[in-house]
């Protein structure tokens, strides 16, 4: 594949066969009358012309629920109308939910990965991927679902799968080693991260903040809403504000134990750490920066070439 460096769509190697191209008619047979076919692969003009299609549609129906449940026609006819929308928009969101995965299969990704979608994070990584080109090789889950005129016997869809081709030797390092990194390296900016380690470490990071906070809004609950003339409650006053400053300052740790692994993943997907500001642009710096942190692992020589944990830390 190509090494050229990109900041957010990975761009095709013109070295290498590009994807078949379908016309519309075989993009709706796809979308509407394969939706449980999900061990194949789509292309991303297929899967960005299902999602405005299906968007169109679900509109419309959601036009014409309102119309009918709001006109004085008989009430059967409304129950109808409603049975038939809900049949449609159920369909829409199957016909919707195959081509996310065989979109998700088309750039090697299995298809369970789909359920990041119930986490915010986990959205803006699916739209991501969905955005990058079609892998140009086979992948283990099958074929494209329309017929591919292009038959040359050098074309990546007309060539087995070989499993030998997924394998990869980017690092993964332990649960260990991703806590020590995280929490204890924090200052250690002229390095790499992989992606595992940093999104790892920042689901961890995310967990033990929501809980100090929790315990922050607790004590102040406790310091300023309650009052009392109960001596000893107030004798509990300094120990809780001692706390609380405790609290306080683990947040900062938190923040600068973030900071340091966001940095050396930019570093690993070959961008310089100062790009972290961007995520200050109001509205849509933090879905760029998150892009840049999706990149997966360089597979070069960087400027910041080395990781924090040793050969023996790594579980591969």
């Amino acid at each position: 594949m190509t090494n050229r460096d990109y900041y957010f769509i990975k761009p095709y190697d013109e070295n290498l066969t590009m994807p078949p191209k379908e016309s519309f008619s075989q993009i709706l047979s796809e979308v509407y009358l394969h939706p449980f076919t999900w061990n194949a692969r789509t292309t991303r003009k297929s899967y960005w012309w299902s999602v405005l299609i299906n968007a169109i549609l679900s509109i419309l129906c959601m036009i014409i629920l309102s119309y009918a449940f709001n006109s004085n026609i008989n009430l059967g006819l409304k129950w109808i109308d409603g049975v038939i929308v809900g049949v449609i928009l159920i369909w829409l969101f199957l016909a919707n939910l195959g081509q996310a995965i065989r979109r998700l299969h088309d750039v090697n990704y299995s298809g369970y990965w789909y359920w990041l979608c119930l986490v915010p994070t986990g959205q803006f990584f699916l739209f991501y991927l969905s955005l990058q080109p079609s892998l140009q090789r086979p992948v283990k889950w099958n074929q494209y679902l329309f017929t591919v005129d292009q038959n040359s016997s050098s074309a990546y869809y007309n060539q087995p799968y070989e499993e030998e081709n997924d394998l990869d030797d980017t690092p993964v390092p332990t649960i260990s080693q991703i806590l020590k990194e995280h929490f204890f390296d924090c200052f250690k900016w002229d390095a790499r991260s992989t992606r595992t380690s940093f999104w790892v470490g920042t689901a961890i990071n995310s967990v033990a903040s929501v809980i100090l906070v929790i315990f922050l809004y607790i004590f102040g609950f406790i310091l300023f809403l309650i009052p009392s003339p109960n001596e000893e409650l107030h004798g509990l006053f300094p120990f809780l504000i001692i706390l609380g400053i405790i609290f306080i300052a683990a947040l900062v740790w938190l923040f600068l134990a973030q900071l340091g692994h966001t940095v050396r993943r930019l570093h690993d997907a070959n961008f310089i750490g100062w790009w972290y500001w961007i995520s200050l642009v109001p509205y849509v710096g933090d879905l760029l920066l998150a892009f840049f942190l999706f990149h997966p692992t360089v597979k070069k020589d960087v400027k910041w070439n080395r990781y924090l944990f040793k050969p023996k830390d790594r579980i591969r």
